[in-house]
């Protein structure tokens, strides 16, 4: 092992022992950011929408899908037992889903790393979501996870680029307008099989260590790209837009005022949250 790779202590934990249905659909919510720049003193992921921490509404989306599966919630160090308590309020008994959480990395691509080895043995297929994407629909997920089962390949959810883009130098000088015909905003979740994932972010992890964090990927359809994998693009949804900035969460605000999107109510208190320890993979 290299010096420079990271030594995580075992501190994974899990809300149920063992699976009901034998799952081959794999979520990771990455919950693990700072949120530096949403002003917030708490870690992005715990930040309320609509009265309801991000984290939260991506739990209640992901297990509400038709499919066995595991959830895996990636969340900072220290919050591993905030994040089971709000799975354990959402998720109801007798559920197809288990949930269970590990620390984030230093950067995102080693935080979906960390995702991967959690996954049990039976998962195949892979879904990346970013908690703070709290409104993305579940029609999403399943567009995702279709063409992944009818290529075997990567997929991401995009939407068109409305704005007009331009190309300028480090003055700001403007060099030209790109062509935005062909461009896409990709969003999450991204699709992909375990076994091109996994492998792909293995040799993205030996890359980032010798060459850096800005070389780092932003995200896991480039890690794949970079593994030589073929990227498929599906229709996104304008729901699905990110968290970064306080104005992105008074927007979000909006929308859950004038819709029902992703809305629901945590059983606050319905079962005990304290979490059991679980050997890592």
């Amino acid at each position: 092992m290299s010096a420079d790779t990271p030594v995580r202590a075992d501190t994974s934990v899990t809300a149920r022992t063992s699976l009901h249905h034998v799952a081959e659909l794999g979520v990771i919510l990455v919950a693990a950011g700072r949120g530096e720049r949403l002003g917030a003193s708490l870690p992005k992921a715990f930040v309320e929408l609509g009265g309801a921490p991000l984290l939260a509404h991506g739990i209640h989306t992901v297990t509400s899908l038709p499919h066995p599966g595991q959830l895996v919630l990636v969340v900072p160090e220290g919050h591993a037992g905030e994040a089971l308590a709000l799975a354990d309020e959402l998720v109801p008994e007798g559920s197809q889903w288990q949930v269970s959480v590990v620390p984030g990395g230093r950067e995102r691509h080693e935080s979906v790393r960390f995702g991967i080895e959690a996954l049990h043995d039976t998962i195949k297929t892979v879904l990346v979501h970013d908690a703070a994407r709290p409104l993305t629909p579940a029609a999403v997920f399943e567009r995702v996870l279709d063409r992944v089962h009818q290529t075997g390949e990567a997929v991401v959810p995009g939407v068109p680029v409305a704005d007009t883009l331009k190309q300028v130098d480090d003055r700001g000088t403007v060099i030209s307008t790109v062509d935005r015909a062909s461009l896409v905003a990709v969003q999450t979740p991204q699709g992909f099989t375990r076994e091109e994932l996994a492998a792909a972010h293995d040799s993205a992890q030996a890359r980032a260590v010798t060459s850096g964090a800005g070389d780092a990927p932003t995200d896991d359809a480039e890690v794949v790209q970079r593994f030589g994998g073929t990227v498929h693009v599906v229709p996104g949804d304008p729901l699905a837009h990110k968290v970064t900035t306080p104005a992105d969460l008074v927007m979000l605000e909006g929308t859950l005022l004038h819709s029902e999107a992703n809305s629901f109510a945590p059983r606050s208190g319905r079962h005990s949250a304290t979490p059991q320890s679980r050997a890592a993979k």
